[in-house]
């Protein structure tokens, strides 16, 4: 069955994002601080407790950041979780709005299945031409689930109408391309330290999609 939807998670594929607290820290100005009772793991490990809530639309935006604080003992503000946070996004990878834009100009249905939250949604929506091309934009909050969940890849179905053997997806999370493939979705890992576009273009031509 021919491909009639191709499905691209945002960061690290369509656009580009900080890869640890560190990084967003120096995009946002904030000084980075790790003692010893609190190492990089453990600051990772105490904000990923509280990210699928948050993804979910389970929990609010200003819920979330002082949640953050809390969990790491006030070692950043909430003022200065929310200035990291709102820093994690960055620009869109070269190339990328012209590949959405060749495959809806070729009748090819886009979207997004995105992991993400209302507040760097709300901030893509005005930031980013690339996400602005995509025709059938689908995020976790709204959703109410997150990859690699099974759920979501079956609400993404119902809300865009097509079979599984009719979507590709790219995303750059291995756990999120098996959860689409066990989902029956034919799905790619995208190197986001690579050049976003020409893999896409390379697995699309693969499928006998040339843009």
């Amino acid at each position: 069955m021919s491909v009639r939807v191709v499905v691209f998670d945002l960061g690290g594929v369509v656009v580009r994002v900080c890869r640890t607290w560190a990084q967003a820290c120096a995009q946002a100005g904030v000084d980075v601080r790790s003692p010893e009772r609190l190492a990089e793991y453990e600051l990772r490990e105490r904000r990923s407790s509280l990210s699928d809530g948050y993804q979910s639309g389970a929990i609010a935006c200003d819920a979330y950041f002082g949640g953050v604080s809390e969990a790491i003992e006030g070692l950043y503000s909430p003022e200065e979780v929310e200035r990291v946070h709102r820093a994690w996004v960055m620009e869109d990878y070269p190339g990328i709005q012209r590949v959405i834009e060749g495959l809806n100009g070729a009748g090819v249905m886009t979207a997004c299945l995105s992991n993400t939250n209302k507040s760097h949604w709300d901030g893509l929506l005005g930031a980013s031409p690339a996400c602005a091309a995509i025709s059938r934009p689908l995020v976790s909050h709204e959703l109410g689930a997150v990859k690699p969940d099974e759920r979501i890849y079956r609400l993404a179905e119902e809300q865009l109408g097509a079979a599984p053997e009719e979507l590709v997806f790219f995303d750059d999370l291995e756990p999120n391309v098996v959860g689409a493939q066990r989902a029956g979705w034919r799905a790619h890992r995208i190197d986001h330290a690579g050049d976003s576009a020409q893999q896409v273009i390379g697995h699309l031509s693969e499928l006998g999609i040339r843009l």
